[in-house]
């Protein structure tokens, strides 16, 4: 089986990270709905006090431990920030640059926008998802195959979109899953 007959929805994440989904032969809109339905099916059910436990994962910037609420809201942060910086690129073919946050010290960045996601709704926060994400693909889909696997927007939309997922999904299935399982009494 190659990289291409793998369904993303289920394949070992490890197998997944480490196959070229930038290759041309690749169709870059059925890998990031496959990775999104991922996303979906790994939080769907829990209730909003699951959203809020600490301890899915460790801060990389050395704050308190992340929820479930804040990975899934930092996804719909960045792909709210993606809709600014990928309209820009459209009009100007100007792309960010790291400098651009926090001079490229993403960990710090990140940490310092925990709120509101922190704090909001796990309805709030699908809503904003939910409004940012169809945006998002609208204007990526802009963009030729062989223009969005071009350096800069490669780094900036495939990170946003496929790179967030596949980072995040590491951390928010096992937790979900072992949150499951706990919840279960296995």
């Amino acid at each position: 089986m190659t990289a291409l007959d793998v369904d993303l929805r289920d394949a070992p994440l490890a197998g997944i990270r480490s196959s070229d989904l930038r290759a041309s032969d690749r169709d870059l809109w059925a890998d990031e709905a496959a990775l999104w339905d991922r996303m979906t099916t790994s939080w769907a059910g829990l209730d909003d006090a699951a959203w809020h436990l600490p301890g899915v994962a460790p801060s990389d910037a050395g704050g308190e431990d992340w929820s479930l609420a804040e990975h899934v809201g930092h996804i719909a942060d960045w792909q709210e920030l993606a809709i600014v910086y990928t309209t820009r690129a459209l009009e100007t073919g100007v792309w960010p640059s790291n400098d651009d946050f926090d001079d490229g010290d993403f960990d710090t960045f990140n940490e310092g926008r925990r709120e509101p996601w922190a704090s909001m709704s796990r309805d709030a926060i699908l809503a904003r998802l939910a409004e940012a994400r169809p945006r998002l693909l609208e204007l990526a889909r802009r963009f030729s195959p062989e223009e969005i696997r071009g350096d800069q927007p490669w780094s900036w939309l495939y990170m946003t979109l496929h790179g967030h997922y596949l980072d995040h999904l590491v951390v928010i299935e096992p937790w979900t899953t072992d949150l499951r399982r706990s919840s279960e009494g296995i």
